[in-house]
């Protein structure tokens, strides 16, 4: 097998890797260079590719980071809806009509 087609299984491994999802997402600046320099030293990339590879992974985990924290916030409202829970502002607004009605009851008491 050739350098150059090792370095291209590697990378698609890597980044195949990378893109399964929370696995990307908790990709760390050094695990991804361990990963890399371990396969500098194997003969499997360069040093220049690998520094490219490096930066393509975290980049591709911020990404993958992203939609995973997404995905998490619009399951989290989709529950919220179902369990019909008020929510902050919901609560906050009722609590203002509230005292505002209080002031105007105080008002018509003192008259």
């Amino acid at each position: 097998m050739s350098d150059d087609a090792k370095i291209g299984s590697w990378k698609e491994l890597l980044e195949k890797t990378a893109e399964i999802g929370l696995g990307a997402a908790l990709l760390t600046k050094e695990t991804a260079t361990k990963l890399v320099d371990d396969l500098i030293q194997r003969g499997a990339m360069t040093k220049t590719d690998g520094k490219k590879l490096v930066a393509d992974m975290l980049e591709k985990g911020k990404g993958q980071k992203q939609k995973m924290e997404d995905f998490v916030a619009e399951v989290f409202k989709r529950m919220m809806d179902k369990a019909d829970v008020a929510r902050r502002s919901h609560i906050e607004e009722l609590e203002r009509r509230i005292a505002e009605l209080e002031e105007r009851l105080d008002m018509q008491r003192e008259t």
